[in-house]
């Protein structure tokens, strides 16, 4: 795949499986939905979850992007991930748009930013350094 190809797929996908090294060295998957920053990929968690603990403990991450309609087309990104503390309100506001195919009202913004400060959400950036296929 080229990397326009791979752009294309990113971009026009919304759903993925985030898989992180859990402190027993067990694997831990995750579903999530993302969207793109450049090259990063940005995921919404909180503090408290799984994926936050396990980044903090090891950054290296993959994240398997899944195509929604037959053949279920797929791409994995390996790279490695950081937890940003601010931007997270924001970050839900683009996530809701692509979720939904429309953006989130700004009405919405404010009962958004008080969801983000009471569930402790970051901003999981996931910087990548290969894909497969």
């Amino acid at each position: 795949m080229t990397p326009e190809e791979r752009r294309q797929f990113l971009e026009s996908h919304r759903l993925a499986v985030v898989g992180l090294n859990r402190g027993s060295g067990q694997p831990q998957l995750s579903p999530v939905y993302y969207v793109l920053d450049g090259e990063d990929l940005l995921i919404s968690t909180t503090l408290t979850r799984a994926k936050s603990k396990a980044v903090r403990r090891d950054p290296r991450i993959s994240v398997c992007v899944l195509g929604e309609q037959s053949p279920f087309p797929y791409l994995t990104v390996y790279g490695r991930a950081r937890i940003e503390e601010d931007g997270a309100a924001a970050l839900m506001m683009r996530i809701g748009e692509k979720m939904y195919g429309r953006p989130v009202p700004d009405s919405m913004r404010p009962t958004i930013e008080e969801r983000a400060r009471s569930e402790k959400r970051v901003v999981l950036r996931v910087t990548p350094e290969s894909y497969f296929p």
